[in-house]
């Protein structure tokens, strides 16, 4: 389903649980805007915020952005959480029209939930007929968690367009960037984003994700270490990791609270890079790109590469976007909008 009418804007809305993030993108990817919306503190701790703050967040994006709810052609949203699934699969070779079916029965030995309350999706990877084999990406997420996801666009009066699982808009960025750098390894490409409660890890061979991984591991799990270590408030807190002048390498209190933290998201890569070479090839020398508010810390690219033994950099794909008067500047953290907005801009 497409909103509005026209050659009006596609939108990527993200709905984090620090941020509500917006990406709009014309016809063609000629003309690119966004704004971010920080959800106020008293509704992000605990319970989540209600459909009508965030749609009011989502309504003030749109506003700066010059745009209204209805003035899409559409809006894409992603929804994340620990029962989101993305994950490639083989199912004897079949016509289009008996994947559904076929693909429900086979998801009952991959999924750790009741079918019954998921809702499925899928992409045809490749066809193999003379072994009688396909290959398909699946993406399932609980109803519960759709709905959810859809409530605040609902309380402005609109529909999403597209709902997209979190890990897969991610690799559209990643594929989107990397297509316009000649320089860029075509084959193996990794992103990590890291969010306010949790990251994810995806891997994509030739343009299509084959691995996607969520981590319990968040920006405020950093926040949490630096208030601990220094006695400071979590606003305070906060408010060193969020500064442009604070850096991982720095001697105080903050830092080494900091990187101490960070210990634990490294080794949790690099328990996901061996899992996956028992499955896969990963090249021994690959790149690992970073992206989400907590990637904008100074030196968190660098000690994650020292603790995986691997080359780590910021991934910010709006760079260069425009900007106005009452637009914030692009940074990592517009990484899942934008592939979102991709999605049928």
């Amino acid at each position: 389903m497409r909103l509005g009418l026209g050659s009006g804007p596609w939108a990527g809305l993200d709905i984090g649980s620090y941020s509500v993030k917006l990406v709009t993108l014309v016809p063609g990817g000629s003309r690119l805007r966004h704004a971010e919306a920080i959800i106020p503190r008293g509704t992000s701790n605990g319970e989540p915020p209600s459909p009508a703050i965030l749609a009011g967040l989502i309504d003030d994006c749109m506003s700066r952005t010059d745009q209204s709810p209805r003035g899409f052609r559409g809006i894409s949203v992603a929804v994340s959480g620990p029962d989101v699934i993305v994950k490639q699969i083989t199912l004897p070779f079949m016509d289009e029209s008996e994947i559904p079916g076929a693909l429900r029965f086979e998801a009952r030995k991959h999924l750790p939930f009741d079918i019954e309350s998921m809702v499925l999706d899928h992409q045809v990877l490749g066809r193999n007929a003379s072994e009688r084999k396909m290959d398909l990406l699946l993406a399932t997420v609980s109803q519960a968690r759709l709905d959810r996801a859809l409530a605040p666009l609902r309380e402005l009066g609109v529909e999403a367009g597209i709902v997209d699982a979190a890990p897969l808009a991610l690799a559209n960025a990643l594929a989107q960037s990397a297509a316009r750098d000649a320089t860029d390894d075509p084959g193996v490409r990794l992103l990590l984003d890291v969010g306010h409660r949790e990251s994810w890890l995806s891997l994509s061979h030739e343009g299509h994700p084959l691995f996607t991984r969520r981590l319990a591991w968040g920006g405020e799990r950093l926040t949490a270490a630096v208030a601990e270590a220094t006695g400071a408030s979590i606003e305070n807190a906060e408010a060193w990791k969020m500064d442009a002048g604070s850096s991982l390498t720095q001697s105080g209190p903050e830092a080494a609270a900091a990187r101490a933290a960070v210990e634990s998201l490294g080794e949790e890569l690099r328990r996901s890079f061996a899992f996956y070479r028992t499955i896969a090839e990963l090249p021994e020398l690959f790149t690992l790109r970073l992206s989400g508010g907590t990637a904008r810390l100074a030196g968190l690219a660098e000690r994650l590469g020292e603790i995986v033994g691997a080359h780590v950099s910021a991934f910010s794909p709006l760079d260069g976007s425009e900007r106005g008067p009452r637009l914030t500047a692009g940074g990592p953290q517009y990484a899942q909008a934008y592939g979102l907005a991709l999605r049928a801009a």
